[in-house]
């Protein structure tokens, strides 16, 4: 008869030392543990006060800074960060508690009738457009979307679009121009007022909170939604999903920015331990922000339950995002 050698399991021979280290060591004093989810903690900064009026129909940018050339000379945003690109992230706090069936924040609803002047091609969505900012003297563009929500002049967008991540600071001259077609925004420029994002992003450029947004001021005496409409915005709908839509303004080559572009397909989980989703897509840099749209009442309009944060830079072209998430939806109803 083989006789088999039993032996202590590890598990228990680690709790007989530790109540033998127990006899021999003084008892510490215990100190509260600090909360490892601050990356989720929302940050937020305002706009300077401006002394132009912001009703005028008669210039682009109310402000005066955004002319024409400047936006047509933007610069892609994701040469801020391009040694991040494959960067892989980890779940955040909020993510690792499990995700719970999706849910839908609010609903996407169409424009009221509009009294500006529409781009001419209908194909071009009227909630999805460019985001364009300053950062340390250059001009920077990205893309974001129009969002529904109880002040009506919300757009989403990445932190990066914001926000310069780890050491650096916030944008300026933040404006939103959606229709974007040809040089044109078909319904003005949309001056921002404040901005919002993570910690996690602005303290350690941690890619699983590129996540953004900032209001904008009303044009005309009309609020953005109800100029151009506005998606509706979903949050714990997980990574593996189908149909989903991309919107973006790649500006990178063989993309010129001057007009939109999209994707259509489904999304994956891009590693067992990846935040991230990926979905095949080719467009490049100036898509960051783009709103993924994963369920649509019309071709243009639906629900975005995240933002192109990157892409990958060589093998697949794939882009990259971060679900929406319950800190997301924190940020969101945070906004006022």
């Amino acid at each position: 008869m083989k006789i088999r050698r039993q032996t202590l399991p590890v598990t228990a021979l680690f709790a007989i030392l530790a109540l033998f280290a127990g006899f021999m060591m003084p008892t510490a004093q215990a100190s509260p543990i600090a909360d490892d989810g601050t990356g989720d903690q929302p940050v937020s900064t305002s706009a300077p006060s401006v002394n132009s009026p912001r009703s005028s129909t008669q210039e682009l940018d109310p402000t005066g800074y955004w002319t024409e050339e400047k936006m047509q000379s933007a610069i892609p945003a994701d040469e801020l960060a391009s040694e991040f690109y494959q960067t892989d992230t980890k779940p955040s706090s909020q993510q690792s508690k499990g995700v719970s069936l999706g849910e839908d924040l609010s609903h996407p609803v169409y424009p009221e009738l509009p009294t500006v002047t529409r781009t001419r091609n209908t194909a071009v969505p009227s909630t999805a457009g460019k985001v364009f900012f300053t950062y340390k003297g250059k001009n920077y563009v990205c893309s974001g979307s129009a969002i529904n929500g109880s002040t009506k002049n919300v757009v989403s967008t990445a932190g990066h679009c914001v926000h310069g991540g780890k050491g650096e600071g916030w944008h300026s001259n933040i404006a939103f121009a959606p229709g974007y077609y040809n040089g044109v925004s078909g319904y003005g420029l949309w001056n921002w007022k404040t901005a919002h994002t993570f910690k996690g992003w602005t303290d350690s450029s941690d890619f699983s909170r590129d996540q953004a947004f900032f209001t904008v001021y009303p044009r005309n005496g009309r609020s953005l939604v109800a100029t151009v409409g506005g998606n509706g915005l979903s949050y714990n709908y997980g990574h593996n999903q189908t149909g989903v839509r991309i919107w973006g303004w790649p500006a990178e080559k063989p993309y010129h920015g001057t007009t939109p572009y999209y994707c259509d397909g489904n999304t994956r989980k891009r590693g067992f331990w990846s935040s991230d989703m990926v979905m095949p897509c080719g467009m490049t840099g100036g898509a960051s922000g783009g709103p993924w749209l994963l369920t649509r009442i019309n071709a243009n309009l639906g629900y975005v339950y995240g933002v192109t944060s990157r892409r990958t830079t060589s093998g697949d072209k794939l882009l990259i995002s971060t679900p929406f998430d319950n800190a997301v939806k924190d940020l969101f109803l945070g906004i006022k």
